[in-house]
């Protein structure tokens, strides 16, 4: 349980848990309208995002 704590202070762990409640609502309800060109500019901001909070990171889980 203390591993888990830890992980959720990191932010790259808080985007990848927004991410997947964001990907249930978009596979259930569609939450996000509009066709393949708008689900590729949201994956390449995903993505962009990903390597933004990479190269801010500063510390290893272990030691939050």
């Amino acid at each position: 349980m203390e591993l888990a704590m830890q992980a959720l202070r990191s932010r790259t762990v808080q985007f990848g848990v927004a991410l997947a409640c964001l990907s249930v609502l978009q596979g259930f309800v569609g939450f996000v309208p509009g066709g393949p060109v708008v689900q590729a500019v949201i994956g390449c901001g995903i993505a962009a995002s990903v390597v933004v909070l990479r190269f801010i990171t500063t510390q290893p889980i272990s030691e939050k």
